[in-house]
């Protein structure tokens, strides 16, 4: 595994955001915890949300926000799931 890794919600063909791979088990999982966790309160804000009278733009921008905190988290957990393979 490289020192950095590019996390998967980078546009394409743009390699901006990297994990660092040597950063700590406890910092890998508090980062994708936060992250993890803010989309729980985004989703719940959300389900708080009138249908009738949300705007478009706002719903589209919890989605577009939660999609990506959660690839964010889920690309941190997976940094630890390489390292448990290795060890196995």
């Amino acid at each position: 595994m490289s020192h950095y890794l590019a996390q998967t919600d980078n546009p394409v063909g743009s390699s901006v955001l990297f994990i660092d791979t040597n950063a700590s088990n406890p910092a890998l999982l508090v980062c994708a915890d936060q992250r993890i966790r803010a989309v729980k309160n985004l989703l719940q804000c959300l389900s708080l949300i009138s249908a009738s009278s949300s705007d478009p733009h706002v719903l589209s921008g919890v989605c577009e926000a939660s999609a990506l905190l959660l690839q964010e988290g889920c690309d941190l957990l997976g940094v630890l799931t390489l390292r448990e393979d290795k060890v196995h």
